[in-house]
């Protein structure tokens, strides 16, 4: 099963994003992710999906704080 995307966050350029996910394991994540036109898709950009966070909410700060 995917994770599950919780909240997404845009930038006012809309050239990058940041998606609040929970897994399976039922622990929470982010992604930052950047706009390529050339491909016309969103991918990752930054290295904090691995994190493991133990709410949504701390999931929200964590990506503020480091993104």
């Amino acid at each position: 099963m995917d994770d599950d995307i919780k909240e997404i966050f845009v930038r006012a350029d809309g050239a990058r994003k940041v998606e609040i996910f929970q897994r399976e394991d039922q622990t929470f994540g982010f992604a930052e992710l950047e706009f390529g036109s050339d491909e016309n898709s969103w991918y990752p950009v930054g290295k904090y999906s691995f994190a493991l966070i133990d709410s949504v909410d701390n999931a929200v700060s964590e990506a503020k704080g480091r993104i």
